[in-house]
Order: structure tokens, then C-alpha cells, then sequence
């Protein structure tokens, strides 16, 4: 399910699903190749990839009809449209707070490649392309998808503001994705998320978003996060992107491990790192 057909997927409401990739192995990519994903997670913003090895790995996944988002390191136009270059399909910006940022960043994804100050007298409605330029744009664009992560008070505050904004053929804001540990922070909540307040704001924004037709889900960053995406689900969220390549196999060699040292008689190991993404 690559290009426009994710994009698609979102806005029927669809349920697409992931996770982050951290390794860089070319040997991790048969694994994962092999669950059924919809779509994988390459956060630029907290995970160091190598520019060239991040643009192949987005190739190769998209080659294999697993879409690859890409998390840009701010909300920048030209971050976006550097990691479309590289390969990504999909587009998440962290921390979004103000419509400005938004509507550059849909002039990044959803018009490319035109820039300047013609591109911001049509985002602003000053100006309307010619018919021919228009059906370009839209074509240009049709596999590229924008999603924006919620992750404070302002983004929660915002998020129907900035999801009302229209593009040349629909949305220009493709979903969102809620970031667990920022969001927490932001409510004075740090990483209680097992807390009924964060269980009400979390399903809330995801109940709020689906309502109005909105993808939404989740981003479980952590270890040990399952059950914060179930009740995610249960509220209705449609983009599953669960925990990590990296935190899912520390929990099952932990737990096996474990098992292990049980079996035969030694001390388990039951301090495991609280980290988050």
C-alpha cells in the first residue's frame, strides 16, 4: 500500500499499520518485509540515519509496496520536501502549533514543486492556478501524504483548524498522530500513560478526529505499550503505529531471557529502560 494508495486509505478511514524502523541492516529489512505492514516509521527527528542509507531504505520498502513516513526534525517546508526527494511517501512533522506552519507545509508536500511567492498567493487564495497547472500539481503530488503529530496543548487546540485546510484535491492534512511523551509533558502528566486524565485526552483527540472523518492514531514509542495502543483502537483510532524495531526485540529477548533464568535457577533481570520516542 504505497504512494496513493495510502494516502487514500487515510482518508477512507482505513486502518493502516506500522512501526518504526531504527536498524539500518539490510538483513532487518527481509523481517519486517515479512508482517504485512502497511507502512513503516523512519524518525529523523530522534533516531541518527545516514542521509543516503535512509533515501535507500525508503526506495526499497516503497519497491516492496510498504510505504515509508518519514518524521522531519521541525516543521519545515523544506525538511519535507528534502525527504520527499529521498524516498519518503508520507510526511510526519513533530510539535505543530501554528497554521502558518501548516499551510507551508502543505505547500511543500501538496504542490511541489512550486515555491515562492506565487506558491503562498494560491495557499492564501490570492491567486487560483490556470486549469493546466492545477491537474499538474494534483498528479505531481497524488502518492504524497502530510501528516501532523499532536503533541501539546496548542496542537490539541489547533488540530481542526489545521485539518480544515484544503489542498487542490482534498485534505491537505492527510491524518494525525499523537505523540505520547510530549503530549504528557505538555499536560503536566509526564509519561502517565496508563492515567485516566491522559486515557480521557488521548482517546479524546482520537475520538474528536475520527468524528470528523480525520485519520488519527498513535505513536507507542516505548516498551511495554501495548496496551495504550488497544485503548487507542478501541477509541477508534485508524493508523496503528506501534512501538519500535528496536524496543519490540528488547522486550521479547527480555522476556525470553527471563524465561530462561527462571528455568534454571538464576535471578531475573526485571529493570528495563523507561526511554521513550
Amino acid at each position: 500500500m504505497v504512494g496513493i494508495n495510502f494516502r487514500n486509505a487515510l482518508r477512507e478511514g482505513k486502518n493502516v499499520y506500522g512501526t518504526q524502523i531504527s536498524s539500518t541492516s539490510p538483513k532487518m529489512f527481509d523481517s519486517v518485509i515479512s508482517l504485512g505492514l502497511d507502512f513503516v516509521f523512519f524518525c529523523n527527528e530522534h533516531v541518527q540515519y545516514n542521509i543516503e542509507t535512509l533515501s535507500w531504505m525508503c526506495r526499497a520498502f516503497k519497491a516492496a509496496g510498504v510505504n515509508p513516513l518519514v518524521r522531519i526534525l521541525e516543521p519545515s517546508p523544506f525538511l519535507a520536501t528534502q525527504a520527499l526527494d529521498a524516498g519518503a511517501s508520507a510526511i510526519l512533522v513533530p510539535y505543530v502549533e501554528e497554521i502558518e506552519d501548516v499551510i507551508v507545509l502543505i505547500g511543500a508536500v501538496k504542490y511541489r514543486p512550486l515555491k515562492g511567492r506565487k506558491l503562498m498567493r494560491i495557499l492564501h487564495g490570492e491567486e487560483k492556478p490556470s486549469e493546466e497547472l492545477k491537474q499538474y500539481l494534483i498528479k505531481h503530488n497524488s502518492n504524497n501524504t502530510l501528516i501532523l503529530n499532536v503533541e501539546s496543548q496548542k496542537g490539541v487546540e489547533s488540530m481542526n483548524e489545521f485539518t480544515s485546510i484544503q489542498s487542490l484535491d482534498g485534505p491537505g492534512v492527510d491524518g494525525l498522530i499523537i505523540g505520547p511523551h510530549d503530549l504528557s509533558t505538555s499536560f503536566d502528566m509526564p509519561e502517565q500513560y496508563s492515567s485516566k486524565a491522559f486515557l480521557d485526552l488521548s482517546c479524546g483527540i482520537i475520538k474528536n478526529a475520527r468524528s470528523k472523518g480525520i485519520a488519527v492514531g498513535g505513536h507507542t514509542g516505548y516498551r511495554d505499550s501495548l496496551n495504550l495502543q488497544l485503548e487507542w483502537a478501541k477509541a477508534g483510532a485508524n493508523i496503528i503505529l506501534h512501538c519500535s524495531d528496536a524496543y519490540l526485540s528488547a522486550n521479547q529477548l527480555n522476556n525470553d531471557l527471563n524465561q530462561i533464568k527462571k528455568y534454571v535457577g538464576d535471578q531475573e533481570h526485571l529493570n528495563t529502560s523507561s526511554e521513550s520516542i
